[in-house]
């Protein structure tokens, strides 16, 4: 189903609250005009509300999503049986269902099937009914257009309102100047991997990196030109790095690589690979040149801050001593 516009949390909370006001409201309107199937009515009130209380306690962690396929289906059914019980002013419950699918459901073809169910729920009534008054009509041409308006409006915005969404979260992910993951991703990346691998029982590799000259690459040449070479150091490491690893800028000139399933050798590797691409780009007179620390998942820390750490100071090491030998060696 994915992608929902509101949490799994609120659709599940969200259709408990609509089966119990389907139920409740036939309920009470059923008592206000007085009809006499009571038993009929009463039963299937309380089996709609019963429901919905399950929808409203049901474990959201263990529970299948596509149960929630269910919940406008119960609501339809529900109402049609109703409207035909008690009274066609009850068709106006089709409209939160609508409103319902259209929050829950982003797949318009989804939509687009439960509207159909609630156009022949709508029609039912010219079935059943010896002779059809002039009440059902109208209710039918009322609540159907409606219904379909509801859900087709609601289905736009929601759908927009996701697009922003997810617009938004990529910003808080990717540094603006290289279009690489933020510190933020990478946090996220590294306690994503240490549970993984932990789990799996494998390794992984954590690069940081800083770039030698760059100080005076930004006071010769001026931040404009230093932000240029931000951007192109950020493009070069993507395309050094395989598919699955990621590529990070934690501020200023440095830069971070996570690379999955990866050992110390292949560590160093990757390091010296990067150290050459980054050899071949100049600023002026400035040849750039990068300082690569790494730690390896699980020897050099359990955790995200302990792997960051060890990398910090293996990249002074090796800084402080260009031809020293990384110490986890």
């Amino acid at each position: 189903m994915g992608n929902h516009v509101i949490s799994q949390r609120g659709a599940w909370r969200l259709g408990g609250a609509l089966l119990i006001v389907t139920a409740v409201t036939s309920y009470a309107t059923a008592l206000l005009l007085g009809v006499h199937a009571t038993l009929v009515i009463d039963s299937l009130s309380a089996v709609t509300a019963v429901i919905g209380l399950v929808c409203l306690r049901v474990p959201l962690e263990s529970a299948d999503e596509r149960w929630l396929y269910a919940v406008p289906l119960v609501a339809v059914v529900q109402v049609a049986i109703d409207v035909g019980l008690v009274d066609y002013v009850l068709t106006s419950l089709f409209l939160p269902i609508a409103l319902y699918v259209a929050l829950v459901f982003p797949s318009q073809r989804i939509a687009a099937a439960y509207l159909a169910l609630i156009v022949v729920a709508l029609l039912t009534p010219f079935v059943y009914a010896a002779e059809p008054t002039r009440d059902t009509a109208l209710w039918v041409l009322v609540v159907g257009p409606a219904a379909i308006f509801v859900a087709v409006v609601t289905g736009r915005l929601t759908a927009g309102l996701h697009t922003s969404r997810e617009a938004y979260r990529r910003l808080s992910i990717v540094d603006g100047l290289t279009g690489v993951g933020n510190y933020r991703a990478m946090m996220s990346r590294l306690n994503h991997e240490t549970g993984r691998h932990a789990r799996r029982d494998r390794e992984f590799a954590l690069l940081t990196m800083d770039l030698d000259g760059f100080k005076v690459v930004n006071e010769s040449n001026g931040h404009l030109v230093g932000d240029a070479l931000l951007a192109t150091v950020g493009s070069l490491l993507g395309v050094k790095v395989r598919d699955e690893d990621g590529v990070y800028r934690q501020g200023g000139d440095e830069f971070s690589v996570v690379a999955p399933e990866t050992g110390r050798d292949d560590a160093e590797l990757l390091s010296r690979r990067i150290q050459r691409a980054l050899q071949g780009i100049k600023s002026g007179d400035v040849r750039i040149s990068a300082s690569i620390g790494t730690a390896v998942f699980p020897h050099d820390g359990s955790n995200p801050a302990e792997l960051l750490d060890a990398a910090d100071l293996d990249l002074r090491t090796r800084k402080a001593n260009p031809r020293a030998v990384s110490r986890f060696v």
